[in-house]
Parts: C-alpha cells; sequence; structure tokens
C-alpha cells in the first residue's frame, strides 16, 4: 500500500499527511473481535449465597403463648452475609430427631400474607417468619403432646429446632400455618 498503512479495515489510510483531507490523523480502530475482560479485583458475582442451615440460629422471637402466633427469627450466626427467601419447613416432634406428629405448616399465600422476598442477613442480623399454631379447641381431635418445633430454613435439608410444649391434631387435621420469611 504506498502512501501509507492500513488502519482496521476501514478502509482509510493514514500517511504523513494525516488522514485523507488534510485533517488530523484518525486513531487506530478496534478491531471487531476483542472481547472486554473483567477487573479481576471485581468478583463477577457479588450477589451474597443463599444462608445454609449451619450459618443460623433459631429464635423463638415474640408470641403469645403457645397455641397463637409468633414471630419467630433466624439469626445469622456466621462471620459471612448470606440471603434467606421463602418459606420455612415447620413441624412439630418429640425431640430434635423425633419424627413429625400431625401436619407439617402450611404455606399461608393469601393476599394478606407477605410475598417471598430476599432478605440479605449481614452477620448476627436477623429475619422473621409468622407462624400460626390454631389452638385445640378450634379443632375437636384427640389431642397429641409434643415438645419441639422442628424448623427447617428456605431451600434447606437441616433442620433447627426450639423447645415447644404444645398439643396438636393428629393427621390429616391441619393445625399449622407459616408465611414467608421477611426482615426485621
Amino acid at each position: 500500500m504506498a502512501g501509507g498503512a492500513w488502519l482496521g479495515g476501514r478502509g482509510a489510510k493514514a500517511g504523513a499527511g494525516g488522514a485523507p483531507g488534510g485533517g488530523p490523523p484518525k486513531p487506530p480502530a478496534v478491531p471487531a473481535t476483542r472481547t472486554a475482560v473483567a477487573d479481576p479485583t471485581t468478583p463477577a458475582d457479588t450477589a451474597p449465597p443463599k444462608c445454609v442451615t449451619a450459618q443460623l440460629r433459631l429464635d423463638k422471637g415474640v408470641g403469645g403463648p403457645v397455641g397463637g402466633t409468633w414471630f419467630l427469627r433466624f439469626i445469622n450466626s456466621s462471620s459471612r452475609t448470606c440471603v434467606l427467601q421463602g418459606f420455612p419447613g415447620i413441624s412439630q416432634t418429640n425431640g430434635p430427631t423425633g419424627e413429625p406428629v400431625g401436619e407439617p405448616a402450611v404455606r399461608d399465600q393469601g393476599p394478606q400474607a407477605p410475598k417471598p422476598a430476599p432478605v440479605t442477613l449481614p452477620p448476627d442480623g436477623a429475619a422473621q417468619f409468622e407462624f400460626i399454631s390454631y389452638p385445640k379447641q378450634i379443632n375437636e381431635c384427640a389431642a397429641l403432646r409434643t415438645n419441639t418445633l422442628r424448623v427447617y430454613p428456605p431451600d434447606n435439608t437441616e433442620s433447627l429446632w426450639l423447645p415447644w410444649d404444645n398439643l396438636i391434631c393428629p393427621s390429616p387435621q391441619r393445625m399449622l400455618v407459616v408465611r414467608a420469611i421477611t426482615p426485621m
């Protein structure tokens, strides 16, 4: 190519006299195959991971007597931020490893119930969920006594538990309701 060098397939030549037409020289074109390189100091995904049972502890929170409404809490006892979203799984048992007695809690997804949304828990941060246990009088049955409330954080297969002396009807009657996790 006489009079200049080829610049990136744009058809323009630059020579000693500058750009065609006498103007200042144009910078070289960027090849179309070039890909962006991520900054190695910035992680590609900065969202905190989901909380796992081992990071959490369960707190009785606030509420009426057993046989009513409670706002139970998950507290992040780890040194890492994590996220909870959805509904805990809840059942009454006799002991932390006992089999469920009665039916597990049903999810309240009615129009007045909170919708599942991500809740970020920094270290020592807490999220709450409403747990409703209908008293025996509402459901006439041969009630069974239990002493433990077993709670599975959302998306976990390991449970946490609380001492929980309560009566529950045997299956198939439903006496327990849980709502989605919400921020404190």
